[in-house]
Formats: C-alpha cells, sequence, structure tokens
C-alpha cells in the first residue's frame, strides 16, 4: 500500500470516529433532556432551583464527551491556570471561539455555569431541552440580557460568554459585541479570558464534521488574568463609551495569543 492510500485510509478512519463522537453527543443530549432531566425532577420535585441541577447534568454529560473525544484520539486538552476555575461565583468568565467544542470544553470543568445562548440555537433539537431546563439566557439583545445576567450574578453564580457570538473565522477572531463589557460594568465584576488555541484548527465555522486534520487536534486553554472592568470607568464618560473602551481591551487580549493553530 503506498503512502498517499495509507493517509486516506487514516483520513477515513478519523473522520469514522468523529462521526461517532457527534452520534454519541446527540445520543447523550438526547438522553439527558428526555430522560435524565424529566426523572431527576420527579424524584427531586420538592427541591429548588431545578436549574441547578439541569446545569450540572450537562456538565456530567460534557465532561464525559471530553474524556470520550480524547480516548478516541481525536484532541488533546492542555489546562493553563485552570486552579482559577475552582470554586463557585460571582464570576464572568469570558473566552474566544475557534471551534465548535469549546463550549463543552469549558463547561466539563464548571459544575454551574449559566450560558448566554443564540435563541435559535437554543431550540434546536439537540439543545432544545436541557438549555430550557438549565434556564439558560436568550440572546434577544437589549438591555434585558444584561438586566438578567447582572441578577444572576448578583445571586452568587458563574457566567459564561463567548463575546464573538459564534466560532472565530479561519483567520483571527470575529467582531467582539459589548454585551460582556455591559454585564462587567453593571455588576462591578471583573472579567476572567479564557484564551483558546488548537492545532491544527478543526471543527471552525463552516467547516463539514467529516473534514477532519490529519492528526489529533491539541487544544490549550489558557486561563488568564482578570480584566479589571472598574479600570474603564473614570467617573465622567458614559458606560457606553466605557463598555466600547473595555470591549477593545478584551479583544486586543485574546489577539495578543495565537488563536489561529497551524
Amino acid at each position: 500500500m503506498g503512502s498517499r492510500s495509507r493517509a486516506r485510509l487514516a483520513t477515513a478512519w478519523r473522520a469514522l470516529r468523529t462521526g461517532i463522537a457527534f452520534a454519541a453527543f446527540g445520543l447523550g443530549s438526547l438522553w439527558l433532556a428526555f430522560v435524565w432531566l424529566r426523572v431527576r425532577a420527579v424524584l427531586d420535585r420538592n427541591r429548588s432551583e431545578p436549574w441547578r441541577r439541569a446545569q450540572r447534568g450537562i456538565h456530567r454529560l460534557f465532561r464525559w464527551h471530553a474524556h470520550f473525544v480524547e480516548q478516541l484520539g481525536l484532541i488533546e486538552v492542555h489546562w493553563i491556570g485552570a486552579e482559577q476555575l475552582r470554586g463557585g461565583g460571582p464570576r464572568i468568565i469570558v473566552a474566544n471561539h475557534p471551534s465548535l467544542i469549546d463550549v463543552v470544553l469549558i463547561i466539563s470543568r464548571l459544575p454551574q455555569a449559566d450560558c448566554i445562548v443564540n435563541g435559535t440555537r437554543a431550540q434546536s433539537a439537540w439543545l432544545r431541552g436541557s438549555a430550557g431546563a438549565a434556564n439558560y439566557i436568550a440572546n434577544d439583545g437589549g438591555a434585558h440580557v444584561v438586566g438578567e445576567a447582572t441578577r444572576r450574578l448578583r445571586e452568587g453564580r458563574t457566567l459564561l460568554i463567548f463575546p464573538e457570538g459564534t466560532r472565530s473565522p479561519t483567520e483571527g477572531l470575529g467582531r467582539f459585541e459589548r454585551g460582556a463589557a455591559h454585564i462587567a460594568l453593571a455588576s462591578g465584576l471583573d472579567i476572567l479570558p479564557i484564551e483558546i488555541t488548537v492545532a491544527p484548527r478543526m471543527l471552525m465555522k463552516g467547516q463539514p464534521w467529516y473534514r477532519v486534520p490529519p492528526r489529533a487536534g491539541r487544544y490549550t486553554l489558557r486561563v488568564g488574568e482578570p480584566l479589571i472592568a472598574k479600570d474603564f470607568l473614570d467617573g465622567t464618560e458614559s458606560s457606553v463609551r466605557a463598555a466600547r473602551k473595555l470591549t477593545d481591551a478584551l479583544r486586543a487580549r485574546f489577539a495578543r495569543g495565537s488563536t489561529n493553530g497551524d
């Protein structure tokens, strides 16, 4: 067998394992939403905060899936500064979004995390049941999102935000929305950034799942130093201008890292 044939066979084998990983995630999501969460709701019907049970269930599913994908040899995951994620909130965690499974990797480390999700995506067959049970915040824009996120932070909860709103482009970063900055300024909390790099790039926006890289994607998730939100308020400018400055500083922080991989 020639080298080209071996390479094609290896690629087909990696694509098959990727398909298995996607199927396992879909089945796990359906089981969580329509079996486990419903059974637990009946057994724990006298307990308050059902959203907490759902978020912990999502955390366990994502932790299992991240381990499963690693065992399949599709990814390698390396954390730097993960000890900063221990404990609970209140805290605002912000990450860039180079690939499809970034949220899986981060929530696998967070037993409790409120997410701001695209309304259309949250209504997909895979996420509708679990996202609804977890009481994630639908991103319908406007002051409602900032107000609801701030209220939850004041209850001592963790908030996870991807300010690009979708996966990053092939080169560099996408446009950063200002929601994370407005929430940080309204709540008085700092922003804890997680810089994600993956090499070679995989599961990018617009990339079919079967278009696999030649080797396992090496994910590095670096928990950086917090951005101090109050440093962007001098008492004389509007919150809109302060949010713009904070967002620019946040994007510059991520841009200094290598987000493209190789």
